[in-house]
């Protein structure tokens, strides 16, 4: 993977050489950038100078320098196009909720305007296709969770692309609703090739939740979960005897047995047998939000989960290497 550089304004200098990059995409959303310090220029290394990939996400604005005089290097830091997306409030001026309602890019192409922001990012004009359903924001939302919180209720995502202008000109970053792809039902990854996995089946995970409220003795609120093997929580038992894991749980702040059950419901999900998958490729590019499946072949244990993290390393010869965290991972 090759990058390019910009000064300040967005227009090209030339390609990145590095010592490495890495970027973290869906949680951090930063990057860090090593170069040899004789390569260092301010006017293609300083604060809000630009680097990119063309036509993929990966790139964001150097913010920081850190020279490390002990090995001849300078570190470059900053946010990417996810991150600079996720610094600005969707709604900083009033402490009120805020209604996502109508086709997705003309609602975010609005939001990008209204915050300012169209020095860097453009909203494709295409009709998605994805309609917001007066998507009631949580209070204290940044732009980019907001966005993507109400287009994962549509099976949708963001897409990212840094996209080039005239020779040697401005480009800017192009955002665009799309439908979440769904691997798991035409591509199982698997061990084969340049693919590992690490895929943990956990199941000493509690299958039976003891939930107490408030009263005393006879008179406390109870009631009682039970987990089954298709990951359902249900008020019937299923395990017994030797397989029966019990636990208890209190809450004596809420007030009647439909919350306590509610709220037991949330802890339930954190206790019961569950399933991680780490994957990691050199030569496939999955996209956030999109849902992937892996075989492990010894023990054929399979999952499928929707990708939250993105770990990209690239070495200064440019080669890359892909990890992914998905949801459901600790």
């Amino acid at each position: 993977m090759d990058f390019t550089l910009t000064d300040i304004y967005g227009q090209e200098k030339g390609p990145l050489e590095h010592c490495g990059v890495n970027m973290v995409l869906g949680t951090d959303n930063d990057f860090q950038i090593t170069i040899q310090n004789s390569l260092y220029d301010k006017e293609r290394h300083g604060r809000n100078c630009r680097f990119f990939c063309p036509d993929t996400e990966y790139g964001g604005l150097i913010r920081n320098t850190n020279p490390i005089t002990s090995d001849k290097t300078v570190k470059l830091t900053g946010m990417t196009w996810r991150g600079l997306l996720n610094q600005r409030a969707i709604n900083p001026a009033k402490n009120t909720y805020v209604y996502l309602n109508g086709e997705a890019n003309t609602v975010l192409s609005a939001y990008i305007a209204k915050l300012r922001m169209t020095e860097l990012f453009e909203v494709s004009g295409e009709d998605s296709g994805i309609i917001l359903k007066n998507y009631q924001v949580p209070l204290q939302t940044m732009l980019l969770d907001a966005f993507d919180q109400a287009l994962a209720l549509q099976d949708a995502r963001l897409e990212i692309r840094y996209k080039q202008g005239p020779a040697n000109g401005k480009g800017h970053v192009l955002l665009r609703a799309v439908p979440i792809t769904d691997h798991s039902s035409n591509i199982e990854l698997n061990e084969d090739g340049s693919v590992k996995l690490n895929i943990l089946d956990c199941q000493n995970g509690v299958n039976h939740l003891i939930c107490l409220g408030a009263g005393e003795l006879e008179q406390r609120q109870q009631v009682d979960l039970y987990a089954w093997p298709d990951g359902s929580i249900r008020k019937e038992q299923y395990y017994a005897g030797i397989d029966l894991i019990e636990q208890y749980y209190e809450n004596t702040t809420v007030d009647t047995l439909a919350e306590l059950e509610e709220e037991g419901r949330n802890k339930f999900e954190e206790l019961k047998n569950y399933k991680q998958l780490k994957i990691s490729v050199d030569d496939t590019d999955l996209e956030l939000g999109d849902i992937i499946g892996g075989r492990e072949r010894i023990t054929n244990i399979y999952m499928a989960a929707p990708v939250i993290q993105k770990i990209v390393d690239v070495t200064g010869k440019g080669r890359t290497s892909i990890s992914y965290k998905l949801k459901g991972e600790e």
